[in-house]
């Protein structure tokens, strides 16, 4: 399902907005915001989260579980998380609030909330 509201503009300002993000994770936004193709979610959510990671800590993310619990694995505090939160809303276009933050513990949490948040978007 293309999106007609994604404008050349909006692709500008979300190449921008994720400049410090790998390749990989801007062009599966780019094609998430464009098509709406919920595989491409987890591409998006992982690179977004490799970004705000500490160097050290990335490599879990070569091949993470969805159990993986984001502060205890990743050592990633609620500043940083509000960062990760902040950047997945421009890069999804999805709306994600407070109190739902608050839920989201584990990768697999974080994928399966936007996943849901972007089919109900869909319907």
């Amino acid at each position: 399902m293309e999106n007609t509201n994604f404008t050349p503009e909006d692709e500008a300002n979300l190449r921008d907005s994720l400049k410090r993000c790998s390749p990989e994770t801007i062009e599966a936004a780019v094609e998430f915001r464009k098509t709406g193709d919920a595989s491409k979610i987890s591409a998006v959510v992982l690179g977004i989260i490799a970004r705000f990671a500490e160097p050290e800590k990335r490599a879990l993310l070569d091949n993470p579980s969805d159990d993986m619990v984001l502060a205890q694995d990743l050592n990633l505090d609620s500043l940083t998380m509000v960062e990760i939160v902040l950047a997945v809303e421009d890069a999804t276009g999805i709306s994600i609030s407070n109190e739902d933050v608050q839920a989201l513990r584990t990768l697999g949490d974080v994928k399966n909330y936007i996943a849901k948040k972007s089919a109900e978007a869909q319907a």
